[in-house]
């Protein structure tokens, strides 16, 4: 699954851009007329800021680790008068970095990431919530990214991943836990949404059964008695 930069900086004056030139600036992009997102960056790591509009509130999923992200959330809340929800996809830097620096209403997320937040709520079953018209459905996720990931699920269309299809590093090795990976594709094969997401990855929306073709076709390579497949997939 490829991963590449994102960089628009074509609605962003002059003024406002950072001196540094590695600095990537993230941009918007729309999904419906309800939910978009804010893109990824490598300069700094920062994941994919997912923004769904209730009629009560904004759910934001992962709230990225780049600076201009906690401005633009809270722009919109105050140009709306809605306030935010989190729900965090897992405890890594790039995608909590920020919590600190949003005002929010509430923050969802699994265990091990309570462990690095200590605020909000842990999510251990499948949890729906309803904001006028949209439909919202957090359950907990295997992964060998991340222990503890969660899943978001809108109405019943799109399901947001985070980082929860991906690898993660052993020994030096870029690496799969064999059964993880399986209770994984067992848990996916049972969504309704026709459309995953994952972040980092270009394009953000991808087909399930493609997604899950992928990730079937890493499993086929685990090796008899071994608890970890090998991959060159980078992370």
């Amino acid at each position: 699954m490829k991963i590449k930069k994102i960089v628009d900086i074509s609605m962003v004056l002059e003024e406002d851009l950072p001196s540094d030139p590695e600095i990537q600036i993230p941009h918007i992009q729309t999904i419906n007329d309800h939910i978009s997102y804010l893109t990824p960056t490598e300069h700094p790591l920062s994941a994919n800021v997912v923004i769904i509009e209730g009629d009560a509130f904004f759910w934001v999923y992962d709230v990225g680790n780049h600076p201009a992200v906690s401005e633009i959330l809270q722009k919109k809340s105050e140009q709306t008068g809605k306030e935010i929800r989190v729900i965090l996809s897992h405890f890594h830097p790039d995608h909590i970095g920020n919590l600190s620096e949003i005002s929010c209403e509430a923050v969802y997320q699994g265990k091990n990431t309570f462990r690095y937040t200590k605020t909000g709520t842990v999510i251990e079953e499948d949890t729906w919530f309803q904001d006028g018209d949209v439909w919202l459905h957090l359950f907990p996720i295997p992964s060998s990214h991340a222990k503890g990931s969660l899943a978001l699920e809108v109405d019943e269309t799109w399901c947001f991943l985070g980082d929860a299809a991906y690898a993660t590093q052993k020994n030096g090795q870029t690496v799969y836990n064999a059964e993880r990976l399986l209770a994984e594709i067992r848990v996916l094969k049972n969504v309704r949404a026709p459309y995953f997401l994952l972040s980092h990855s270009e394009p953000f929306q991808q087909n399930k059964e493609d997604v899950l073709e992928w990730m079937e076709a890493i499993y086929e390579k685990r090796k008899r008695d071994e608890s970890y497949i090998k991959t060159p997939q980078r992370l």
